[in-house]
């Protein structure tokens, strides 16, 4: 499964962070996980002006285009949803669930949010590994990537060139 995430993450780079700003090439941006409670808690990467607008939970398939949907939801429900911190799986983020997940989140799958506001875009997660996920102690705030990187949401979306840009005015 890892090795897709880096096929993914770099798909996902190229179609949907490269809108953002023009850059000499694709940004390599990660979300940020944490638990909250039962729940797994995600930090989208946002461009100031965007809106989380849909979530997808994906897992590798031999089927299709390589990956199966297991959860999918959109019509955030609150603010810091449409700001891209939400929770997966959980009716607390989003209005309408599209597809149910029977059952708990596998062990790995990735995040995908479809995002509006300034630009469309996609954005990939990277995996999320739940075994190393409840194992790391974060401090209110913080988040892991999937490269165990520990980051404030301030610093999830400091890694698109859109908000290096607004940072500079």
């Amino acid at each position: 499964m890892r090795r897709a995430a880096g096929l993914m993450l770099s798909a996902a780079a190229v179609t949907g962070l490269s809108g953002c700003a023009l850059t000499n090439g694709p940004v390599d941006t990660v979300a940020g996980f944490r638990m909250d409670g039962a729940d797994v808690l995600v930090a989208m990467p946002l461009c100031s002006g965007d809106r989380v607008e849909s979530a997808v939970v994906a897992v590798d398939s031999d089927q299709g285009d390589g990956f199966e949907t297991l959860w999918s939801a959109r019509e955030p429900r609150t603010d810091e949803a449409r700001g891209g911190v939400f929770h997966v799986n959980s009716p607390r983020s989003f209005t309408t669930v599209t597809k149910e997940l029977s059952g708990a989140p596998p062990g790995e799958f990735f995040v995908e949010t479809q995002q509006g506001g300034k630009r469309k875009a996609a954005t990939e997660s990277g995996y999320v590994d739940l075994a190393e996920l409840k194992s790391v102690e974060l401090a209110d705030g913080e988040f892991v990537t999937y490269k165990g990187e520990v980051m404030t949401r301030a610093e999830i979306n400091a890694q698109l060139p859109c908000n290096q840009k607004d940072e500079q005015k």
